[in-house]
């Protein structure tokens, strides 16, 4: 009895710490800053610190002798068809695309499952766009927001966003362009755990399994004895 006790509580203990949220911080506007943090534990990843040290001497390497060339060629082995040739050959074209129409469908929802599992805590945006000349710069400003709204777009129907602001001006008096970006994602590592179970188990049951069988040598039926 005791040793059940023993082992859900590490059980409960390992979940608990897989649902505290981890947290990655982008900042970028001189430079790119990139920290994480989960619970107390923070990281400052970019820029990383140099580290002074003195560089240790390297030893010199003694040279291997040289080993004669054995003049004995082997023989080349027979290449076995792979998996995928073997499905082919058994079920033919019709086979194999609905094989590859299974592997998008799952890898579909793999993306989305797993991408479902970030959250974005904050996202601001902030862009100054100049060419230089007026017209230049009208063009441009076209181009960088009809590349940058529709992505917004689709990362908030795709993601669960919670705080996000964006904006795009045209600098037709200085002649500069600036860019700054803020963005806060954060997960619970035990929903992207579950997600990417669930995914690897669609894969072995829509893919690999049907892959096999497929694969696999089809024996020819026995031939009946003549009466």
């Amino acid at each position: 009895m005791k040793v059940l006790i023993i082992i859900a509580a590490v059980i409960a203990f390992f979940i608990l710490l897989l649902s505290i949220k981890l947290s990655v911080t982008v900042h970028s506007e001189d430079g790119v800053t990139l920290d994480a943090q989960w619970l107390f534990i923070r990281l400052h990843l970019i820029p990383k610190k140099e580290n002074h040290k003195k560089k240790k001497k390297k030893k010199k390497e003694k040279k291997p002798k040289e080993e004669t060339p054995d003049e004995t060629v082997p023989e080349p082995k027979k290449k076995k068809p792979n998996m995928f040739v073997k499905f082919y050959r058994n079920n033919g074209v019709g086979g194999f695309i609905e094989l590859l129409e299974d592997l998008v469908r799952a890898l579909k929802g793999m993306f989305r499952r797993i991408i479902r599992a970030f959250i974005i805590d904050e996202l601001y945006i902030s862009l100054l766009v100049s060419a230089g000349d007026a017209a230049d710069t009208a063009v441009k400003f076209g181009k960088i927001s009809s590349a940058v709204y529709p992505a917004l777009g689709f990362i908030s129907s795709n993601m669960r966003v919670r705080r996000q602001h964006c904006e795009i001006f045209p600098d037709y008096v200085n002649g500069q362009s600036s860019t700054r970006i803020h963005a806060k994602v954060s997960v619970v590592p035990r929903r992207l755990i579950g997600a990417v179970i669930i995914v690897a188990f669609q894969l072995l049951f829509t893919v690999v399994i049907k892959l096999l069988k497929g694969s696999r040598v089809k024996k020819s039926p026995p031939e009946r004895a003549e009466k």
